[in-house]
């Protein structure tokens, strides 16, 4: 179940884009948010005077109320769920990752603008990093999407045992809003291996009791244009996989998978992890 939902934010376009569709997701799932901006670390000269320094620090604080308050009135106030806001000083994702520790949250959601260089200062670089470091759901939205009601999930795995619990988590998504759920594997050199028909999930397939899901086997390829390509083949509205040690997922998160699929995926891409629920 998810109740508790942190939003970072920069006040770009980008996070206000990602803000109105976390807080629609919110209303919908009945969870309260908390509205986080992150001053980011400066580098000062030393022979700063003390004086400088606090009018410095004053002015961003100033910025970050007022930015804070222009997010209340424009977003928060008529979205129907309960929230606060809070300002941090740090580094970026380090900051998003312990503050959704410390407020027991269920879920982040924040966006991503894509590849383009001033677009990473953010949501771009800062979005994969928290998908590396995070021990909490991410939800990644890009540029462009629109929150609508979920009718096709597709979670991409490579049958591994510890994805499990991840994947019977999942099933929460997809009864609420009494979708289809995808499970997706892209063929690989190691399916020769063993017999994809009775894997370990198709062999538990009647422990996820949830009669819309499907397992759909993807002939050989570049992992990440195969599965966005059956994304917008099949219309697919979220993207999910699950992050655990020596899983899928980490294993090439070190060749830069989870940082593609953040920048090149063009739904919400959800990320679960080990032993956390959605």
């Amino acid at each position: 179940m998810i109740s508790n939902i942190v939003i970072p934010t920069d006040f770009s376009d980008a996070a206000n884009q990602a803000m109105q569709y976390a807080l629609l997701l919110a209303k919908k799932l009945n969870a309260s948010v908390h509205i986080l901006h992150v001053n980011q670390v400066a580098m000062v000269d030393a022979t700063m005077p003390a004086e400088t320094y606090q009018m410095f620090i004053k002015e961003i604080e100033d910025h970050t109320h007022e930015q804070l308050l222009k997010v209340e009135e424009q977003f928060l106030k008529n979205a129907g769920v309960s929230y606060k806001t809070y300002s941090n000083y740090g580094f970026v994702a380090d900051e998003i990752c312990d503050f959704a520790v410390k407020q027991e949250a269920d879920l982040i959601i924040l966006g991503t603008t894509g590849a383009s260089a001033a677009a990473e200062i953010f949501f771009g670089s800062n979005a994969a990093s928290v998908v590396s470091k995070t021990k909490v759901p991410v939800m990644v939205i890009p540029t462009g999407s629109v929150y609508k009601e979920l009718t096709h999930i597709a979670y991409a795995t490579d049958y591994n045992e510890p994805e499990f619990p991840s994947m019977l988590r999942l099933t929460y998504f997809a009864e609420l809003f009494d979708c289809r759920l995808d499970i997706v594997h892209v063929k690989s050199e190691s399916d020769r291996y063993f017999n994809a028909e009775n894997n370990f999930f198709k062999k538990n397939k009647a422990q996820f009791s949830y009669p819309k899901m499907f397992f759909v086997e993807l002939e050989k390829g570049e992992i990440v244009p195969t599965i966005n390509q059956y994304v917008a083949d099949k219309n697919v509205d979220l993207l999910v996989m699950a992050k655990h040690n020596r899983s899928f997922f980490d294993r090439l998160f070190h060749s830069s998978l989870s940082k593609k699929m953040a920048i090149h995926s063009h739904i919400p891409l959800l990320v679960l992890v080990k032993n956390e629920s959605v």
